[in-house]
């Protein structure tokens, strides 16, 4: 595996990370890398994504990975989350998150999560996006977890970029991982 995972983010065992992404393709390849390594762990892995990569993803699961150790990934419809309630809607997303956590937490292993975030309007409310990441950065904290946070780079303002980058210890782009210079914990 020469994915950028393998080489340099497989070093992460804990952790918040927010994954700006550009190539769709580079995007798979990590998220693929991620999962393997989980395997390798013997993690219990949460993946929340939408349902044009689903297929795709499951796919390359059912090639690389045994039906045993598929029993340790869960794949989630990204849509549950982030717009179920409507477009965004924090507690609706928590809510989900932490009921998939427990079903996973009950199984006495290490878990953890990559999240395709998503949203309909044009541009989410940034104080609702601070809001939810914040949250979540303390959960993944309290839990000592790894949760990738992964977010198309075009759909994002200099100001949401920011935001998310306070949010998380870890950059990860397409090319690069990075301790975030404006993580604020």
């Amino acid at each position: 595996m020469d994915t950028l995972y393998k080489t340099e983010l497989e070093k992460i065992t804990k952790g918040h990370i927010f994954y700006r992404f550009q190539d769709e393709e580079a995007y798979l390849k990590n998220l693929i890398s991620f999962i393997l390594a989980g395997i390798e762990n013997k993690e219990q892995i949460l993946i929340i994504e939408n349902m044009r990569n689903l297929p795709k993803i499951k796919d390359k699961i059912d090639m690389l990975i045994s039906d045993e150790q598929q029993t340790s990934i869960r794949l989630v419809n990204n849509f549950e989350y982030y717009l179920s309630k409507g477009d965004f809607h924090t507690p609706t997303i928590l809510n989900f998150f932490q009921k998939d956590l427990s079903a996973l937490k009950n199984l006495n292993t290490s878990i953890r999560t990559w999240a395709h975030v998503e949203w309909t309007s044009s541009e989410p409310d940034t104080e609702l996006l601070k809001e939810f990441e914040s949250t979540a950065d303390k959960f993944v904290l309290k839990e000592d977890m790894l949760s990738v946070c992964a977010y198309s780079s075009s759909h994002l303002t200099s100001t949401m970029n920011i935001a998310l980058e306070q949010l998380h210890k870890y950059v990860l782009t397409d090319g690069s991982l990075s301790v975030s210079s404006l993580y604020n914990r």
